[in-house]
C-alpha cells in the first residue's frame, strides 16, 4: 500500500510540475533556460580602449533575475603630460548590482544600481617649491573609495551585451598628503562596455 501511495503521489507531483511549466509564456520559458544557463559575463570597456586611456575588462556572475556581482579591472596605458593631474595607473573595483524592472523579459539586465569598492593607484603631479623654485614632482598614491552607480544593460537571446554605467565615489583618505597640496576627494566611475554573457 506505501508503495502505491509513494507512486501516485510522484505522479501527481510530476503531473503538477508539468502544468506549471505549460503555464509559462515562451518568453518565460527562454527566460528561465537563458539564466539557469548562462550566467557569467565578460565585457571590455570599449571607450577607455579606444581613447588610449586603458584597458578595462570586467566580469560578472549572475546571482539571479535581480542580482550580480563583478569585478572591473583597470590598467591604464595613457602617458602622463601636463595637462592630467592625476592619472590612474591601475584599479580593481569590486561591485554588488541590483536590477529593477525585471518582468518577464528581463533577467539581471535593464536598469541596475550598484555600490562599490575601488581600490586605485594613480599617479599626481604637483609643485613642490624649495627655496622660492617650483620644482615639477611625479608621485604615485594608492586609494581606496566606498561608491554608488547606476546603469542600463542590453542582453540579447545570443548572449552579446551592451552595458552603459556611471558612478562616483569617495576616496577614504588614505595616503599621506603633500605639504601645501590636497589629493583627490571624489573618484568617478563609468564606461560603455561590449561583451557576452556565456
Amino acid at each position: 500500500m506505501k508503495k502505491i501511495l509513494t507512486i501516485a503521489l510522484g505522479l501527481t507531483f510530476t503531473l503538477f510540475c508539468n502544468a506549471q511549466n505549460d503555464d509559462l509564456t515562451d518568453s518565460q520559458k527562454r527566460l528561465n533556460s537563458f539564466t539557469t544557463i548562462k550566467k557569467h559575463e565578460l565585457s571590455l570597456d570599449v571607450v577607455a580602449a579606444i581613447a588610449g586611456w586603458g584597458i578595462n575588462p570586467r566580469y560578472e556572475y549572475v546571482l539571479g533575475r535581480y542580482s550580480g556581482v563583478g569585478v572591473d579591472l583597470n590598467i591604464g596605458i595613457q602617458d602622463n603630460d601636463d595637462s592630467v593631474d592625476f592619472m590612474e595607473t591601475f584599479s580593481i573595483t569590486p561591485y554588488y548590482r541590483q536590477y529593477f524592472f525585471s518582468k518577464e523579459d528581463y533577467g539581471a539586465k535593464g536598469f541596475y544600481g550598484e555600490g562599490f569598492l575601488k581600490v586605485h593607484s594613480y599617479e599626481d603631479q604637483f609643485f613642490n617649491f624649495n627655496n622660492g623654485n617650483g620644482i615639477s614632482q611625479e608621485e604615485t598614491f594608492t586609494d581606496v573609495a566606498l561608491g554608488i552607480g547606476i546603469g542600463w544593460k542590453w542582453v540579447s537571446d545570443s548572449g552579446f551585451l551592451i552595458d552603459l554605467n556611471l558612478g562616483v565615489g569617495r576616496n577614504l583618505g588614505l595616503p599621506n598628503e603633500p605639504e601645501n597640496y590636497s589629493l583627490p576627494e571624489v573618484v568617478g566611475r563609468g564606461g560603455l562596455n561590449f561583451g557576452w554573457r556565456f
